[in-house]
């Protein structure tokens, strides 16, 4: 099977057309896909040699799943412990869509007690949703949003300038300020 395509920040608005299209398992499953390769994306950024990229993000890589992605990126200290949390958050409610193949939504309680976590819940309360289940879902596509949005920053802006209206948006979190 051929490798992901490289993603770019600018294709989140092409993947956000498809999320809201989507049934809940549909969209859990698109937004973690998203988050998981732009974070291969950035830690691919962040190797000196190709070829060791490439060994370390293949099909049978140490880098090759979401979860060893997530906790080298931390342990490395390329991405803060609020990306990490809600990256292993995103990475739990996807699975429990992934592994459980019947009647399950953002409105399950499982996923539901799982995205309360994430830290842009507050936010995606505060967005008007129109129940309970679309809080979950806001907070599961914010949080995802706000990574990337991150990764993006720290792409572009390696030597630590940080750019007024990404700095501003809350893509970057307090702790980075």
């Amino acid at each position: 099977m051929p490798a992901p395509a490289e993603l770019e920040l600018f294709q989140w608005n092409v993947m956000m057309d498809a999320f809201n299209r989507e049934s809940d398992r549909g969209a859990a499953v698109l937004v973690a896909g998203f988050v998981e390769n732009y974070l291969g994306s950035y830690l691919r950024s962040l190797v000196k040699d190709p070829q060791v990229a490439g060994d370390l993000f293949g099909a049978m890589g140490p880098l090759s799943s979401f979860s060893q992605r997530i906790a080298v990126a931390y342990a490395f200290g390329f991405i803060t412990k609020e990306h990490y949390e809600n990256l292993t958050l995103v990475r739990r409610i996807r699975n429990h869509f992934a592994h459980h193949p019947l009647d399950v939504s953002f409105a399950t309680n499982e996923v539901a007690q799982l995205a309360k976590r994430l830290s842009s819940f507050q936010v995606a309360k505060d967005s008007h949703p129109r129940d309970d289940a679309e809080i979950y879902r806001r907070a599961y596509m914010f949080a995802s949003a706000f990574f990337c949005g991150y990764a993006h920053a720290k792409r572009q802006f390696p030597d630590g300038t940080k750019p007024t209206a990404i700095y501003e948006s809350g893509s970057i979190p307090q702790e980075e300020r």
